[in-house]
């Protein structure tokens, strides 16, 4: 009988714990982490002087840590009583900075975990990150010229100004959106245009969509834009834009031909002398072929307001019976004498020469010699010539539209 009933109890019992409901699992914690304002760099200027973490739960309690890449543990807390019923609104924040944390963050990239318990139900944690800078306020763009003519289209003054940022942090390049604005000079603002953190560079024209901006005084700034809020830099140094243009012009410098003479170098078989400034030449009758029969020493002094680029033009002029009459030589700046063979034109009342800049010397001088000689038949009478006048032509810009 004991046997049956220690039978039948076990019976029972294996019924009892195959019909046995299984234990429920918990409710894991509602928490909801995230940042809009990932971004910390404490120097002072009033932007990114914390980073905000937003804290979403109905937990009990809720504790934060933040780690370094590396998982070192750098700071933890607890959520306050006012944080935590913030927090079960939707609206709790976390705040990292030196106060909070307690020490000046070196520059890297963090993680905020939270975890969030609460009675009865399973312990939730969710992480997220945040970039620490350390770079310093944000500067002022340098300007490539103090005033430009976008107008112009002639070299040796600038047709854009060049806009270059200094000192752009890379991890606040990759947060937010560094940009370049410039600032008119009734307080419009032309732009922005984002530029690169590997070229922090805008070259600008003075134009909008196409259309040039008035006339006048600007100044450009950096505009960084990280989603919440734009952080202006200070203003760079004043730039002109001015709608002057240059045109070429030109112009002929001419005096006489004694005016420019320094010294009578040769006179053999033949004679020179003035005559209302100008030199007149005659050969005496003899057969002198060989060597010029008078060789004159000239200097004349280029306009200081000549266009970079083009060469003067010397132009001699006086009749002589023959174009092969008269001769040049050129004297370099080191004082070597040059004989001219090619010229632009020669004729018998003429001769027009480009001056290279190895003739021209750092005062804007240029020496030069001219030679002449006489060619008519021996015996011939009248073998005269004479040089009247010595011109320099240059070409010169002059400013239109200012």
């Amino acid at each position: 009988m004991r046997r049956f009933l220690q039978l039948l109890c076990a019976v029972a019992l294996g019924a009892s714990l195959l019909h046995a409901q299984p234990a429920q699992a918990l409710d894991p914690t509602w928490l909801v982490v995230g940042t809009s304002d990932p971004l910390l760099n404490e120097n002072g200027d009033g932007y990114w002087e914390s980073a905000t973490i937003d804290v979403g739960t109905d937990a009990d309690t809720a504790h934060w840590v933040l780690t370094t890449a590396a998982g070192q543990v750098v700071a933890e807390a607890d959520l306050t009583a006012e944080q935590l019923s913030l927090a079960q609104h939707g609206a709790g924040t976390i705040s990292v900075s030196s106060a909070t944390v307690g020490k000046v963050l070196a520059a890297g990239t963090y993680t905020v975990t939270v975890t969030a318990t609460s009675t009865g139900e399973e312990p939730t944690t969710r992480s997220t990150t945040i970039h620490v800078s350390t770079a310093p306020r944000l500067a002022a763009p340098t300007r490539s010229a103090s005033t430009f003519y976008p107008r112009d289209t002639l070299p040796g003054v600038a047709h854009a100004v060049t806009l270059r940022q200094g000192g752009l942090d890379a991890t606040i390049s990759e947060l937010a959106t560094p940009r370049i604005e410039i600032v008119g000079p009734d307080g419009h603002v032309v732009g922005p245009w984002n530029v690169d953190h590997d070229n922090p560079t805008l070259r600008w024209n003075g134009e909008e969509w196409d259309v040039l901006q008035p006339a006048g005084t600007y100044r450009a700034r950096l505009a960084v834009h990280d989603g919440n809020q734009t952080v202006y830099g200070p203003l760079s140094q004043p730039f002109t834009l001015s709608w002057g243009y240059r045109v070429q012009v030109t112009s002929t410098a001419t005096r006489t031909a004694n005016a420019t003479r320094t010294a009578t170098l040769t006179q053999r078989q033949a004679r020179v002398r003035v005559v209302d400034g100008s030199l007149r030449y005659r050969a005496y009758n003899t057969d002198w072929r060989r060597q010029p029969l008078v060789r004159t020493a000239h200097r004349v002094t280029l306009p200081r307001d000549r266009a970079p680029g083009y060469w003067p033009v010397l132009v001699v002029r006086g009749p002589r019976q023959y174009d092969i009459d008269l001769d040049l030589e050129m004297v370099t700046r080191e004082g070597d004498v040059r004989n001219i063979d090619v010229f632009t034109r020669v004729d018998t009342r003429s001769m027009i020469y480009p001056i290279p800049g190895r003739f021209i010397r750092s005062d804007g001088t240029v020496r030069f010699r001219l030679l002449w000689s006489s060619y008519g038949p021996t015996g011939t009478a009248g073998r005269v010539g004479r040089t009247d006048t010595i011109s320099i032509q240059s070409v010169r810009y002059v400013w239109r539209g200012l």
